[in-house]
């Protein structure tokens, strides 16, 4: 089971994270999953943007702590490279689709998924949302991005201050400084914002869109593919040491995550849409 729902908007697709019980903590299966609607939705000509979300009132927890456990204990050694691997494809897909992408984030967004909302293009996040860059508090460096996406979004020494001291960060400082673009009400209204944002990206030029976003993600030096290969590189070697381990043993389960002090429109080619699809189906 994937654990991943998606539905139409007119020319928005909704991709959620389906998993409340476990506050939709992300299995290797469900980022293996969403890579893959992401890569669908780009494929039909139908769609302008993506909002991605959770369900249940949460964003997601981050990581599924079973999952990363059960990499620590398995014996092949390319097992870690394994799990770095499906988050990789999954931020990189998020970066580089031809689609805008807007987090709708309400509750809890924890590392891996912090970071999943960060390589978002735009992030709407509910009042009761909470950033945390958990990773110190397991014994492993932070990951999926962390570390070229947080001083891009708010400067080197802010990203180290929430990677260093793992603080939670709540919605209104998470505006402040520069975390989020606007902060809506409870998570349905944040999630129908969401939904209005990117129907109004989805009104443009798809091809200028997508080449603006391209050219935006692309123009401070260095590059998402080489932070990447050095983090996986480094949380291999983490992901190896006991203190990794006895981190996410003493974590347990992701049930209860961690509260420390908490217009003018370029013109468009003709298209035929079929009015505001309404369908719900599970991936």
């Amino acid at each position: 089971m994937t654990h991943l729902t998606s539905r139409d908007e007119g020319r928005v697709r909704v991709l959620a994270f389906d998993r409340p019980e476990k506050l939709n903590a992300i299995s290797v299966d469900m980022a293996v999953a969403l890579t893959r609607a992401l890569r669908a939705a780009a494929s039909e000509r139908l769609f302008g943007a993506v909002v991605l979300t959770g369900a249940g009132g949460n964003f997601s927890a981050g990581g599924d702590v079973r999952s990363i456990l059960d990499t620590i204990a398995d014996t092949d050694s390319f097992a870690e490279a394994g799990l770095m691997a499906a988050f990789h494809d999954l931020l990189t897909e998020i970066w580089s689709s031809r689609l805008p992408v807007v987090a709708a984030v309400s509750g809890v967004a924890y590392g891996a998924a912090f970071n999943l909302a960060m390589a978002c293009d735009l992030v709407i996040c509910s009042t009761d949302a909470r950033f945390c860059q958990v990773f110190v508090r397991r014994g492993v460096i932070p990951d999926v991005g962390a570390t070229y996406l947080l001083p891009r979004l708010i400067g080197a020494r802010r990203a180290k201050d929430l990677m260093l001291r793992a603080p939670v960060v709540r919605a209104e400082r998470a505006l402040e400084i520069g975390l989020v673009n606007e902060v809506s009400g409870d998570a349905q209204s944040t999630l129908a914002r969401a939904v209005e944002v990117a129907a109004e990206i989805a009104e443009y030029d798809d091809f200028v869109i997508a080449m603006t976003k391209k050219a935006t993600n692309t123009s401070n030096d260095g590059s998402l593919q080489g932070a990447l290969a050095l983090e996986a590189s480094l949380q291999t070697a983490a992901l190896l040491r006991s203190g990794a381990a006895s981190g996410f043993a003493e974590f347990g389960a992701p049930d209860s995550p961690p509260e420390r002090g908490s217009s003018i429109r370029s013109p468009r080619r003709p298209r035929v849409v079929t009015g505001p699809g309404c369908s719900t189906h599970k991936e």
